[in-house]
């Protein structure tokens, strides 16, 4: 077994904070010398920078029809946007403006104050909601309660008024994101309700009111859950694997596309492939029969992660392949300089046109790739020897939280046939926009991202999806009972 006994999340946040740091600012001279640019206030100024840089970077937008219905209308945006007088406001109704492109990727940052926040975590299953997490001076009244209200109003209702604020993927993923906004204040003075105080109707009636605490004065209390054998409890981990011989099973916790390689300012994380090509090593010793491939707090990051777990699995040069598309932008040369230089057939990228992923990854017209050419140990090194694949049971389990490149990679495990894929419906969508890139508007310092390519399966005839759904549904989330891993040693576990 070996444990990289890193906080994912810590790391996620590190990782955000250095993508962050060297922010490219949004300009450009035609709209800066406009009549409505110079007339306007700084709203008005950003709106008018906002639009022109999504026109031109993201992928949906290069269809001329988008972009003439987004900027017909720009006019009535410009003007709604001169009688805003609150930042947060006005970085909401941009966050309007991404959100109806169904990208969960794409989205604008308009917290002024997310350190102001409601103690106190719900989870909701259709229409239910129940409290997770509270301060500990809630904890008698409250923890483990079903909410069948807040604020006077149903899920439903809340659910409507905060869609137009949430940039998601699809149902399952706005679902995931609003549970996280609930906590801040300022989310629901946006949705138009106190920020001082939530009200949770109970079952019975009876109303509590939270009062929101600052960041540095956040206690709470979980929801205490019987997690002592409980094989499959979320952990700290960005990778992890145990084998459990009696079985004949390794479950491998994958939380994170991350490692030492995709980010080297992180030296003290493993290098991935060498993490898999070490536990595939230890299932030969002990002559393991199912691998478990657990994605269900999974999120996303460097899909290239994916691939060294997958050339373990098939033979990587027979694996069909999702196709991509580029969308070339001035922003996109702020963030990668090389593309200004790169040509195709002679000829130089065009700022706005789509390309295939495909046409910067040959290195030659028609040319295969070299499986035996030495690969480069700077970059992840990927199982090309068939001896090596494991021939046996492979299952992959996702859930409401299996995002992104989590995502992608079950969805090429799916459309190839390796495994099968038990659990829960997953948070992101088959074929979906991706690779963000950073801004910032300059005159309100807004930050913004945006998608430049777009993923489409290798099953192309399924790529409108929104969902992976599994070969087996399983039940992930109960309190008191490992339903998974129950379930696996069931279905898989060595019969004695």
């Amino acid at each position: 077994m070996k444990r990289i006994f890193i906080l994912f999340a810590v790391a996620l946040m590190g990782i955000v904070v250095s993508s962050a740091q060297n922010i490219p600012s949004v300009h450009n001279d035609d709209v800066e010398q406009s009549r409505k640019y110079l007339r306007g206030n700084d709203y008005q100024r950003d709106l008018l920078l906002y639009v022109d840089m999504l026109t031109k970077t993201h992928p949906y937008y290069a269809d001329a029809k988008q972009r003439a219905e987004l900027n017909r209308r720009l006019h009535t945006m410009h003007k709604e946007c001169g009688d805003i007088t609150d930042l947060a406001i006005f970085r909401a109704y941009l966050e309007q403006i991404a959100s109806s492109l169904n990208d969960g990727h794409t989205m604008v940052s308009y917290w002024n104050k997310p350190d102001r926040l409601f103690p106190v975590r719900l989870s909701f299953s259709d229409d239910t909601i129940a409290i997770i997490e509270v301060a500990p001076e809630y904890q008698n009244t409250l923890l483990g309660k079903e909410v069948t209200g807040i604020n006077g109003k149903s899920l439903a209702e809340i659910l409507r008024l905060a869609a137009p604020l949430i940039s998601a993927d699809n149902e399952v993923n706005f679902r995931n994101i609003a549970k996280e906004y609930m906590m801040i204040s300022e989310f629901w003075s946006l949705l138009g309700m106190s920020d001082d105080t939530l009200e949770l109707t109970l079952t019975d009636g009876t109303i509590t009111e939270v009062a929101a605490v600052s960041k540095s004065q956040l206690k709470i209390v979980q929801l205490q859950k019987n997690t002592a054998n409980r094989i499959t409890a979320q952990r700290g981990v960005l990778f992890d694997y145990n084998i459990f011989e009696d079985e004949s099973i390794c479950y491998l916790q994958f939380n994170q596309f991350a490692d030492r390689v995709t980010h080297p300012q992180y030296p003290q994380l493993a290098r991935f492939d060498e993490f898999v090509c070490e536990m595939m090593h230890e299932m030969r010793e002990k002559e393991v029969r199912t691998l478990v491939i657990d994605l269900q707090y999974n999120g996303g990051g460097n899909s290239t992660l994916g691939d060294v777990l997958l050339s373990w699995l098939h033979p990587y040069r027979d694996i069909r392949q999702g196709s991509g598309e580029l969308r070339m932008s001035e922003l996109l040369c702020e963030h990668y300089p090389h593309y200004r230089e790169c040509t195709l057939e002679g000829e130089p990228l065009e700022m706005g046109k789509i390309y295939q992923l495909r046409d910067f990854d040959r290195s030659g017209e028609d040319n295969e790739a070299d499986y035996t050419a030495e690969q480069d140990s700077t970059k992840h090194i990927l199982n090309f020897n068939d001896e090596h694949i494991f021939r046996g049971n492979v299952i992959f389990v996702e859930g409401k939280d299996s995002f992104s490149s989590a995502t992608l990679l079950l969805t090429t495990a799916r459309d190839n046939g390796i495994g099968i894929i038990v659990g829960e419906i997953s948070g992101g969508r088959p074929s979906h926009y991706g690779d963000i890139l950073y801004c910032m508007l300059p005159n309100t310092q807004t930050i913004a991202t945006v998608s430049h390519k777009f993923f489409v399966r290798p099953n192309q005839e399924l790529k409108d999806l929104e969902y992976i759904y599994p070969d087996y549904v399983v039940k992930l989330n109960d309190p008191n009972r490992d339903l998974l891993w129950e379930w696996i040693v069931e279905n898989y576990g060595a019969k004695k």
